[in-house]
């Protein structure tokens, strides 16, 4: 895989899909920005759309500067979310979330700069809309 780290996670998100990354050689599943493949060190990779759910299995809530709008601290809940496709997502969690690890959450995408998107994952009250065709990403 020639593609650098950075264009890659442009292009993992610009669609506004959750895109992972399947092992040619062994089929194992990353995350997104996966450059190696960690069971037989394959640079052979290809992208999969990942239904973008999963449950939490660490947080934390992290109180950053006061904002300088109200004044207040901004806190922000930072989490491993593993993937139902098995793939463990360090993020940020968007809402209200309990201490319990298992919460269910799903993703969704936060605009950084014009073209670009950030994942970032919420607690999740039903059950996710998988995509219709998986295989049908084109990067």
């Amino acid at each position: 895989m020639s593609i650098d780290i950075s264009r890659q996670g442009r292009e993992t998100t610009r669609s506004g899909k959750l895109v992972i990354w399947k092992c040619r050689d062994c089929a194992a599943l990353f995350a997104p920005l996966t450059r190696l493949c960690s069971s037989c060190s394959s640079g052979d990779l290809e992208p999969v759309l990942s239904a973008g759910v999963g449950v939490i299995v660490s947080c934390r809530v992290v109180n950053r500067a006061p904002d300088p709008v109200c004044g207040v601290p901004c806190p922000s809940v930072i989490a491993i979310v593993e993937l139902d496709e098995g793939p463990w997502v360090y993020s940020w969690i968007d809402g209200e979330v309990s201490v319990r690890s298992d919460r269910p959450v799903r993703v969704c995408f936060r605009y950084t700069q014009p073209g670009q998107r950030f994942p970032i994952f919420e607690p999740r009250h039903s059950d996710p809309v998988l995509p219709e065709n998986p295989a049908a990403i084109q990067l």
